[in-house]
């Protein structure tokens, strides 16, 4: 059974672009690591690594080309509506890269049902210690959001040692607080979720609390400025800070720079550009713009009372 699984492995890594699209591998990455896994629960981010069986070679010779290189610890942090979850699919394109999605979200055991309550499990630093040990003994990276932990264990989460740290932000803050703001109104977090035309998520949308908006996009740069302070007192080579706006909308070769500064930044090999245009591509999976914003019945009160050349502009 095992050269079986190598020859099935080697299909899905060595395919050629023209066979299969982003989305395609991305769904086969998945269904591999899950084979791999146990079936201790449903869902992708559920088990450990089966046992060898007796003929062919066995899982731990395989490891180096199938499994997550286990000399990498990765915490990707960032904030909501900043294009996480697109760098995180990009991440998980890459064979040596496993990252638990968002752990300590308040929704993480609704979302694996089977799953331990990381959140409930987690009110001190040696108990978010233990769950990183759990964690990091079947991944080898975290997703996390600055709102998830409070700030004590998130700095000590950005302090830990032998840990890369991805942090995205975004510059435009307002267009993230009012993106939050629909969403918790349509429930659609990510484009690819989609089951009917966008215009039907946004159609009956309610305003917007304007002194509401302006409070948030304060509290939300102070936030993430005192997280930046933390990141870069870390040592050299450490973190590496992004912005969504440069990962997503600068110029390609810029963007594509950037991408192969994460791939050195962690030492590991390149992919081909091509697996990952599919989540470069704003018009792809970016969500929200200024028609989407057109629905929001006081979007221009928003753009005239909360805009800013610091923290952005809902029109720009």
């Amino acid at each position: 059974m095992d050269g079986c699984l190598v020859k099935l492995w080697n299909e899905i890594r060595d395919s050629p672009p023209r066979r299969t699209n982003s989305q395609t591998r991305i769904w086969h990455l998945e269904n591999w690591r899950r084979f791999l896994r146990g079936p201790e629960a449903g869902s992708r981010f559920a088990g450990r690594v089966k046992p060898a069986s007796s003929d062919g070679p066995s899982f731990d010779e395989m490891k180096g080309q199938v499994l997550m290189n286990p000399n990498l610890r990765i915490i990707l942090f960032a904030h909501p509506r900043s294009g996480s979850s697109s760098l995180y699919q990009i991440l998980q394109l890459h064979p040596e890269l496993d990252i638990l999605e968002e752990p300590f979200n308040e929704n993480f055991t609704l979302w694996n049902p089977h799953r331990k309550n990381y959140l409930d499990l987690t009110h001190d630093i040696p108990s978010l210690d233990a769950q990183l040990a759990d964690i990091f003994a079947m991944y080898n990276g975290i997703k996390v959001l600055d709102y998830q932990l409070p700030d004590n264990l998130a700095i000590h989460l950005l302090e830990r040692r032998g840990c890369k740290i991805i942090f995205l932000r975004r510059k435009n803050l307002l267009q993230s607080v009012v993106s939050v703001l629909i969403v918790e109104q349509t429930q659609l977090w990510k484009k690819w979720e989609m089951t009917r035309p966008l215009e039907d998520y946004y159609r009956n949308l309610r305003p917007l609390d304007v002194y509401n908006i302006q409070q948030r996009v304060t509290d939300l740069k102070q936030h993430l400025d005192f997280f930046e302070s933390v990141i870069d007192a870390l040592p050299d080579n450490a973190a590496i800070k992004l912005t969504y706006e440069a990962l997503y909308f600068a110029p390609a070769a810029r963007r594509n720079a950037q991408i192969a500064a994460i791939w050195n930044f962690l030492r590991i090999a390149p992919l081909e550009l091509e697996q990952l245009q599919y989540y470069l591509q704003p018009e792809a999976v970016k969500i929200n713009s200024a028609a989407t914003y057109d629905f929001v019945p006081n979007a221009h009160d928003i753009q005239q009372f909360c805009g800013n050349d610091v923290t952005g502009w809902l029109y720009e």
